[in-house]
């Protein structure tokens, strides 16, 4: 996915925040917060220098947005299958305690995961082009 958007702020040497208009893609994907008056905003790999107020292209690889997906959606409904199959094992009472514990702890996983994806930055969006400086 490519949009085009204005560097709202430098977060350090090699990241910056993008904000953009939201767009029907927007809907679907959810890897941005929310900026405001129909605006988002995402953390990009800034490798080309670009400033704050500049407008410029940015890329979030289509292999983010599946992982991404996969992860928020079927990682819960997966742990919560195991977690009440492992409850079952132990005896019949233990399968919802279980599956409840499972579904908290792919939660937790989930924040791990949001919070370490930007990390890596290959996975990350980042500036592909400048547009223009301010």
């Amino acid at each position: 996915m490519k949009e085009n958007g204005i560097v709202s702020k430098i977060i350090s040497d090699r990241l910056a925040e993008v904000a953009f208009q939201r767009s029907a893609a927007c809907e679907k994907c959810r890897a941005c917060r929310i900026a405001g008056e129909g605006m988002v905003a995402i953390t990009a790999v800034n490798e080309l220098g670009a400033k704050q107020n500049d407008i410029v292209e940015i890329e979030v690889p289509t292999e983010t947005m599946v992982v991404s997906s996969l992860v928020v959606f079927l990682l819960p409904v997966f742990f919560l299958i195991v977690g009440y199959l492992l409850g079952l094992a132990v005896g019949e009472k233990f399968a919802l305690p279980f599956a409840f514990l499972a579904l908290v702890a792919s939660f937790f996983i989930i924040v791990w995961f949001d919070r370490n994806i930007a990390q890596k930055e290959r996975l990350g969006a980042r500036i592909v082009r400048i547009i223009s400086g301010r």
